[in-house]
């Protein structure tokens, strides 16, 4: 019955999605440059002590940073201000060169990239209708209506398909996806989050700068903003295509860096890399067109009081980033206990240590 359905057979055996998963799948490299931009660093004892409440109990109950971090599964927790280096922490397990899954921070990646190929003129705009360089949904009913910023705000409308999901994440050709796509709603009515809206992305990329996302990345962002380690990008073994919806390899303190890139508004050590109008649509708010009023262009919005916006992942993987305090908070979990893992809310934990810096 599984080889006759549309789900790999491999998404059985392999289960959920985890951090062995970029050395399971094919990926490409995404190659550092001769330059590596160190944040510099200022341990204090302060920052260590300063007082975390998680709301796992019944009774607030603060404790140490430094205690905190071993009552949660987290991989790695970096705490950067004013481009210095606070604190840091690493499992047991974990060193500091080792590469941490996105998940859906690819998301915020992959934004990125459409932003910087319109600025390029490889696309003309965001409001581009998708058909045009996907021409294999033209014959899909309500796909004429959906545009590239439908896909980045996840409005695009498209029906949720277990197999889609499996096919993209697990399958060895993502493109069948494209032959399972049937739309819910019609185009901006409705956000609803899907792996295949930025999947899409990935696809219309490559098809528009005739080179792959991992290139692009690559050229428009890991070099020029001075990654210091080789990262990696999950793709499919027939198509060598990105998974552009998740599954980009990098050090914390590189996600850092893509970090640092927006808290300065695309601008990296006095060179634009990300336009200025493209950055104020990422974190604006904008609740036309079905969108919602915390979710924009594959960022997730925090609250006016801070300013705040973040790229998350699955399993509360984290870039946090507060303008107002110059402040990044890296945060990369391994998979925890389904009842510890609803109660924490990690935004009220970063704001928690924003206040006291």
């Amino acid at each position: 019955m599984l080889l006759n359905s549309c789900i790999p057979v491999r998404s059985i055996f392999l289960g959920n999605p985890d951090d062995k998963d970029i050395t399971r799948f094919k990926s490409a490299v995404i190659h550092s440059g001769n330059e590596c931009f160190e944040f510099k660093k200022e341990m204090n004892s302060s920052v260590k002590n300063l007082k975390i409440d998680d709301w796992t109990r019944d009774i607030p109950f603060f404790m140490p940073l430094d205690t905190f971090t071993t009552t949660h599964k987290i991989r790695s927790l970096l705490i950067i201000q004013n481009d210095t280096l606070k604190y840091e922490y690493y499992s047991k397990k974990i060193n500091e060169q080792e590469l941490h899954s996105s998940y859906s921070i690819a998301k915020s990646f992959t934004s990125a990239l459409i932003g910087i190929a319109i600025e390029e003129g490889f696309v003309k705009s965001e409001q581009d209708p998708v058909i045009k360089y996907i021409p294999e949904l033209t014959n899909v009913a309500h796909a004429d209506k959906l545009t590239i910023e439908h896909l980045l705000n996840h409005t695009s409308g498209i029906k949720y398909n277990l197999a889609t999901d499996a096919t993209i994440y697990y399958g060895r050709n993502s493109l069948k996806a494209l032959k399972q796509i049937k739309f819910q709603f019609l185009s901006g009515m409705k956000q609803h989050y899907l792996n295949i809206n930025v999947e899409l992305l990935g696809l219309i990329l490559k098809r528009a700068t005739g080179i792959s996302p991992s290139k692009y990345l690559e050229d428009k962002i890991w070099k020029p903003i001075q990654m210091c380690s080789d990262g990696v990008w999950s793709v499919d073994e027939k198509n060598q295509m990105e998974k552009s919806f998740c599954c980009i390899g990098a050090t914390a303190m590189d996600y850092a860096k893509f970090g640092r890139l927006y808290l300065n508004e695309g601008v990296w050590n006095g060179k634009r890399i990300i336009s200025q109008s493209w950055y104020n649509k990422s974190i604006s708010r904008d609740t036309s067109n079905g969108s919602s009023f915390n979710y924009n262009y594959c960022w997730h919005i925090g609250l006016k009081k801070y300013g705040d916006f973040m790229a998350i992942g699955l399993y509360k993987q984290h870039i946090y980033i507060n303008p107002e305090k110059n402040l990044l908070i890296i945060l990369f979990n391994d998979k925890e206990k389904p009842l510890k893992a609803e109660r924490v809310n990690w935004w009220f934990i970063f704001r928690q240590i924003a206040d006291q810096l």
